[in-house]
């Protein structure tokens, strides 16, 4: 059975609800330039990357050293120092 011969064998098992969809799909592919999932030319060697970012990065001394715990109480006195700020200058800005 050719490929053609299988699609209409295939084409009487389609419910008719589904059919418009269907037509329209195939007039996409007949009219479609490109060949789906084939690329139009072949790619080139895949560029390297390794160093691209050389120089435009920062990273701390003491990037891999643990982080200092905090306590609760210490974050409590953050929290309200941060909000305090945090109205210093919404009292300026008005």
């Amino acid at each position: 059975m050719t490929l053609r011969e299988e699609a209409l064998h295939a084409l009487d098992s389609v419910p008719d609800f589904k059919l418009s969809e269907l037509i329209h799909y195939m007039r996409f592919l007949s009219e479609c330039p490109v060949r789906l999932g084939q690329p139009d030319k072949p790619r080139g060697r895949p560029r390297d990357l390794y160093g691209i970012l050389e120089g435009k990065m920062w990273v701390a001394d003491d990037f891999d050293e643990p982080m200092e715990l905090v306590t609760e109480s210490e974050l409590r006195g953050l929290i309200e120092e941060a909000g305090s700020k945090k109205a210093k200058v919404h009292e300026a800005a008005v």
